[in-house]
């Protein structure tokens, strides 16, 4: 027995490892003790799929060798010398529903395509890599290929936004109107499928049994050895609104068992990109670590936040979509509504900070709600910030409006005259006025943070300073809002993190269902740091906490500026520190040949002293500003020099220029002013402006 590699053996569902046996070999596959006495209780007939030449072919399989937590199935009949494969035990008893639903049918609509329930087709697909490990997304056909449109999306040939008159002529995703709000832009190939359980099972000892949604539950196994992964469930809530959830049943779930199990909640992006790729796979890994933890399930929600492009879950409609597939989990699949952990990085933190405030008093309550890399940065979001500390807004703008030029400063909406930012935050909230949304229904207002604090639930929020989406300052600042209601709060920061996770999100996660199952309390209190363990490029992921004697001080300042432009920048550290930010002008062939540092000459780019903070509970005190610069600054590289000084101190610290970001990109903290402003939503920029969604500056952490 060697090498291992995964094949569909049509409907029925692996219940073994995947084993390459030669003929020489007499083939005997382990079958773990709970599968085994499933399928003996069952009086099930055992069959080895075997995969010789491309074929599948079936063999008669028996009962082997007893082991104390493991038996064997053996090949009924003696296998040819000749006959090398790959072998799998499977067996009628249990089979998939596959292929998976996404709701998409690539024949309506005269067959540009559309939403059709039932429907398995897909813009794109999802399949394993060529090595057979990772799962790849392909959706090539999602995107106008026209250079003259202005638009993102190719609406030409796909029915992206329903078939109703109102819907099926946009061109753009519209404030509650977005792609892939009731169907998933993707097929998932069947050996995706497989190769989910057969990771799990390698894990865990119990294979994924795959459903599609349907009206009833009368597929669904009973006190089986299995996970059961329910996909497509279609959410319907007023004002004919549409999203879409995954349901995940812990082994041996019972449908006489009415809440009792606890529900884990994540609302991420496309319903089968997050089912099969980027969240489902950790949430069966969560369930099934809880599962042999405490020896009790857990039923995972996999929500699709209301669409996939265009949506950031800010939407009006946001919290029905979330009650309505919570209450679903309940009502179908017996989970407890009263007992939630959410959980989430990025737009997934968002959705779960939405998800834990509850501010409608929906019948549910989130325990504990696990913020990570949230983007805070709505209530202020300015055109110079995303145009240099935060290099990513104009992709998300790009993306989420669907139009390519929105990034251009005399941009306007073709119908209204609005600005790009205006139409962001059209899109997503529903109104071009950020400052209102404190006023109404953002996260700083009242009807939202009175909702968190009734709600009762505890809060961590995890953010990494230097995130290519937000800034840090937000995050101090709710953080500080949230503290000042009462509300228990743990708040980690990651420096030079970004927009990754300093903490692994669903580890606590696991941690905080176990704790609802042994009935216990877990403290969310305090400010946790932590920063790089090794500044090698290779091993800036791994974290250490540590604690400061002082603020750590750091800087958010863009990485590219065009001539002319703007640098705007923000600066963390104490209260009443003095503080400077200079820009030494570099010898620019230095620089490009040898990146060495050749100072002509230097300017002072701003100085000062931090105020005092904000708010009595914040963190630490910050500055942020806009600095013009000069007719001198000609396009070239400049180097960020930072200094401070503390209150009450005489010596003045310097924060080495070699203390950037971005890690193993480039030695110094340099800003490039170019001749011309590069299109920041491309993916040349991105890739450069912000490597590993880490934007650019200086931090002495």
């Amino acid at each position: 027995m060697s090498k291992t590699f995964c094949f569909v053996p049509e409907a029925y569902v692996p219940l073994s490892r995947f084993i390459q046996a030669e003929g020489s070999t007499p083939v005997a596959i382990p079958v773990s003790r709970a599968v085994a006495d499933y399928l003996r209780l069952h009086n099930a007939p055992l069959l080895l799929a075997c995969l010789r030449g491309g074929e599948v072919a079936y063999q008669k399989a028996n009962w082997s060798t007893l082991h104390e937590d493991i038996v064997e199935a053996e090949a009924a009949e003696e296998i040819s010398e000749k006959e090398e494969g790959v072998f799998v035990l499977v067996s009628p008893l249990l089979t998939n529903m596959l292929p998976v639903v996404s709701h998409w049918d690539n024949s309506v609509a005269e067959g540009k395509g559309g939403f059709r329930y039932g429907g398995t087709d897909g813009i794109g697909t999802l399949r394993m890599d060529e090595a057979g490990e990772k799962v790849v997304s392909e959706h090539a056909r999602l995107y106008n290929s026209d250079p003259d449109s202005p638009y993102v999306y190719n609406t030409e040939d796909h029915q992206l936004f329903g078939g109703n008159e109102g819907n099926k002529n946009l061109k753009t995703p519209q404030f509650e109107h977005y792609i892939g709000d009731r169907y998933s832009l993707y097929a998932v190939d069947d050996l995706v499928a497989v190769s989910l359980s057969d990771r799990i099972l390698k894990t865990f000892g119990f294979p994924v049994v795959f459903r599609n949604a349907s009206t009833d539950n009368a597929a669904l196994l009973s006190n089986a050895p299995v996970f059961q992964l329910i996909s497509g469930s279609l959410l319907v809530i007023e004002n004919d609104q549409h999203s879409l959830a995954s349901y995940i049943l812990p082994p041996f779930w019972s449908a006489a068992n009415v809440k009792g199990y606890p529900l884990l909640f994540n609302g991420y992006y496309d319903a089968n990109e997050n089912t099969f790729s980027t969240v489902g796979p950790s949430f069966l890994e969560i369930i099934g670590k809880t599962l042999a933890s405490t020896g009790k399930g857990v039923v995972g929600i996999l929500w699709n936040g209301g669409g996939y492009i265009g949506s950031r879950s800010l939407q009006g409609s946001i919290y029905a979509g979330i009650g309505a597939a919570i209450t679903r989990g309940q009502e179908s699949y017996g989970g407890d509504a009263e007992q939630v952990v959410a959980v989430g990085g990025s737009r997934g933190g968002l959705t779960a900070l939405l998800a834990g405030g509850n501010p409608l008093c929906l019948p549910y309550r989130v325990r504990y709600t696990l913020c990570y890399a949230p983007p805070l940065i709505l209530n202020g979001l300015t055109r110079e910030f995303a145009e240099g500390a935060c290099p990513l807004i104009w992709h998300v703008a790009e993306v989420d409006t669907g139009y390519r030029e929105i990034w251009k400063k005399d941009w306007q909406h073709p119908q209204n005259g609005s600005t790009g930012i205006e139409t962001l935050l059209q899109t997503l909230t529903g109104t071009i006025d950020s400052a209102s949304l404190k006023e109404t229904t953002g996260l700083e207002s009242e009807f939202f943070l009175e909702g968190l604090k009734a709600s009762g639930t505890k809060l961590l929020i995890n953010h990494g300073t230097h995130d290519a989406f937000t800034l840090s300052r937000f995050s101090f600042s709710f953080a500080a809002l949230v503290r000042s209601r009462g509300i228990p709060l743990r708040h980690e920061i990651g420096y030079r993190f970004g927009h990754n996770n300093c903490t692994d999100l669903y580890e606590q996660a696991t941690l905080c269902l176990i704790a609802l199952l042994q009935e216990q309390e877990l403290e969310f209190t305090g400010t946790v740091h932590y920063r790089r363990r090794s500044p090698a490029a290779g091993e800036w992921e791994q974290t250490e906490r540590f604690v400061p004697t002082h603020q750590p001080v750091f800087l958010e300042a863009p990485k590219f500026v065009a001539v002319g432009s703007p640098v705007a920048w923000t600066l963390y550290g104490e209260p009443g520190m003095e503080y400077r930010l200079d820009l030494g002008i570099l010898d620019q062939q230095a620089w490009e040949q040898k990146q060495q540092v050749v100072r002509n000459e230097r300017i002072t780019l701003a100085s000062g002293v931090l105020p005092d903070k904000q708010h009595p509970l914040e963190l630490c005190s910050w500055q942020d500003g806009v600095s013009q610069l000069t007719d001198r600054q000609h396009a070239g590289f400049y180097l960020y020099e930072l200094s401070y000084r503390l209150k009450g101190e005489q010596k003045w610290s310097v924060v080495s220029p070699s203390r950037v970001p971005q890690p193993g990109v480039e030695p110094q903290s340099v800003l490039r002013i170019l001749e011309e402003q590069p299109n920041p939503a491309s993916e040349a920029f991105r890739a450069e402006a912000a490597v590993l969604c880490i934007s650019a500056g200086l931090s002495e952490a």
